[in-house]
């Protein structure tokens, strides 16, 4: 794992730590205001509810973010050597469907290096229907499937740079 990886994994760690404190606290908050609870809170629970109430959703609203943060690409990024890989790059792909257009996202920052892709819909042909059904989106690079669920854009990246300008 590289490092870009583990910054990725410890901001979506943190991001799930902050949006349990978040549920956490709004649960206490819940609780505390239905029902008469066995123990005691602090002087400052009773006083500074709403505050509590704040915190709570802004944990919640950080770990959102944190979660839904993509690394990005490193615009300083560049292959070894320049120009175009791969000669069919098709995506099969749903209408509705975010992990299909997260997947487009990525593979247009990228397609200096790779070439036009085609998207095809899979609920139009029910053999394609069958075989990535719970898949989408899947990406092909001529004619090998290289995704299924989601572009790993490190992959990505080693893909492109090992293989060679067309």
């Amino acid at each position: 794992m590289n490092s870009e990886d583990r910054l990725i994994s410890g901001r979506q760690s943190a991001g799930a730590l902050a949006m349990f404190l978040g549920i956490g606290l709004w649960g206490l908050i819940l609780l505390d205001a239905a029902y008469e609870l066995p123990w005691n809170f602090p002087p400052t629970w009773y006083l500074h509810r709403t505050l509590w109430g704040a915190f709570g959703l802004a944990l919640f609203g950080a770990g959102w973010a944190l979660q839904r943060r993509r690394g990005g690409r490193d615009a300083a990024w560049k292959p070894g050597r320049p120009g175009r890989r791969f000669r069919k790059l098709v995506i099969y792909s749903r209408a509705d469907c975010h992990l299909c257009d997260d997947a487009k996202a990525v593979l247009a920052g990228y397609l200096e290096y790779l070439p036009e892709f085609e998207e095809i819909d899979i609920d139009a042909d029910p053999e394609l229907k069958s075989r990535f059904d719970t898949a989408v989106p899947v990406v092909e690079l001529d004619g090998q499937i290289r995704f299924r669920g989601r572009v790993d854009e490190s992959l990505l990246r080693r893909l492109i740079e090992g293989t060679p300008p067309i």
